[in-house]
């Protein structure tokens, strides 16, 4: 039974590391374009 629950705790964090990586990408490519002057 613990087992089960360990596994489950490491995909929920896995699934939230992809979602946090996904955020922090977007947030640069934002950055990069409004320092570019294309998105304000």
């Amino acid at each position: 039974m613990a087992n089960h629950k360990k596994k489950k705790l490491k995909k929920r964090l896995a699934r939230r590391a992809k979602d946090v990586k996904k955020y922090q990408v977007n947030r640069a490519w934002r950055n990069i374009f409004v320092q570019a002057g294309i998105l304000k």
